[in-house]
């Protein structure tokens, strides 16, 4: 019975030993492969950071054909070319991932992903439109494919198919896109009234009341529908009413306000309008929409006081340019005056050159004139007036 039970442990005691071995000789290889791919891929990270890229994707890709585990560092770096610019090196390298035999499907459409993303940036939006359908198909990766989607939807101006696809995004990542949606609306309703599909114009701004009923660029398309049709008063009561939803675009209609009360014979309303909306706004354009109407109905001195009160309150670049203006109409017959007025108006008029209108409140791009969609983010409704001495 001894010698059985001493048997039994031998037994066991070399399994043991032989498990151990084996689990040496499996770690001593992998610890040896590890190297190898360690220097493989310090080696890649050496020619990147000596600027030679060409030498460096080659080893990333040699690397990619023999080895998963430097998936996730390669990926990262095809992103970091794409926003470099270097968008043929980042597909080039996009793609030797996806090509390789046995890749996990996780990691496949991760890199269907990010091609897409340097098809987009290439401004191949058909190819990129392909990837990022085929995601969402395969339920993989779907918010980010989705939010991608609308966004090769936008730079291709198709705004039905980017309303569809924002409001798919909005289910499955619970963002709110409700004011994309509604721009979204507002471009087809300017589409069609451009058709002059009046009917179908209206659908679609009634569309972006019903996402977002405070919609400020749906209601200036719909004032200025009112205006183009002569109805006034309709016209006056939808840019009073883009006023209360945010006045921050005051500054781009409050001319044409101004012609639709003269239409209806209201200058004196509005008037009283201008100076009580002076009080709560930030900058000057109603300043100057009002020293205009002073000048048209009580002359050019009595412009010439209101501008002078006003910019003691509030000193403004634009309003000292339309005193010097004034001035400048006031000495036509005296050739010396009007020459120093010249020079000082050609001083504002350089200042005032040199300097952006409009701001993106999220990216701070400056801009001179308004753009719905700010051109160098993309972010709708984020470019707006700069508030200032030497701007609005």
């Amino acid at each position: 019975m001894i010698e059985s039970v001493g048997f039994i442990l031998a037994a066991l005691v070399g399994i043991m030993i032989g498990i151990n071995l084996n689990k040496f000789k499996i770690e001593r290889k992998n610890l040896k492969r590890l190297e190898m791919l360690n220097h493989s891929y310090f080696k890649g990270l050496n020619y990147l950071l000596n600027d030679d890229s060409e030498r460096a994707i080659d080893v990333f890709i040699e690397l990619a054909k023999t080895s998963s585990e430097t998936f996730e560092p390669q990926l990262a770096l095809g992103n970091l070319y794409r926003r470099k610019g270097e968008v043929d090196k980042a597909i080039k390298l996009h793609q030797s991932l996806i090509s390789k035999p046995n890749l996990p499907e996780n990691y496949r459409t991760k890199a269907l992903l990010a091609m897409g993303k340097d098809y987009m940036s290439a401004g191949l939006l058909d190819r990129a439109e392909v990837l990022f359908t085929e995601l969402v198909e395969l339920e993989a990766y779907t918010p980010e494919a989705l939010f991608s989607l609308c966004e090769v939807y936008q730079q291709e101006q198709d705004w039905s198919e980017a309303i569809k696809a924002a409001t798919r995004y909005e289910v499955v990542s619970k963002r709110n896109m409700t004011n994309e949606i509604a721009h979204f609306n507002c471009e087809l309703a300017e589409n069609s009234l451009h058709e002059k599909d009046s009917k179908k114009a209206q659908n679609y701004l009634e569309a972006a009341f019903k996402i977002n009923p405070k919609c400020v660029r749906a209601k200036l398309i719909e004032a200025r529908e009112f205006k183009k049709s002569g109805r006034w008063k309709k016209a006056i009561e939808s840019y009073h009413q883009s006023l209360v939803f945010d006045d921050v675009f005051a500054s781009e209609y409050l001319e044409e306000m101004s012609l639709c009360y003269k239409k209806i014979n209201k200058c004196e309303d509005f008037k009283q309008f201008l100076l009580e909306f002076i009080q709560s706004y930030q900058g000057v354009a109603p300043v100057l929409v009002l020293a205009r109407i002073y000048k048209n109905t009580e002359g050019i001195t009595q412009a010439e006081k209101f501008v002078e009160g006003q910019l003691i309150k509030k000193p403004s670049v634009r309003g000292l340019d339309l005193l010097i203006k004034l001035n400048l109409e006031k000495s036509t017959s005296n050739i010396k005056e009007a020459t120093k007025f010249l020079v000082l108006e050609q001083l504002v008029k350089n200042l005032l050159d040199k300097k952006p209108n409009h701001r993106c409140r999220k990216c701070g791009f400056g801009a001179k004139n308004m753009h719905w969609q700010c051109p160098s983010c993309k972010s709708w409704g984020t470019v707006k007036p700069i508030y200032g001495l030497e701007t609005e």
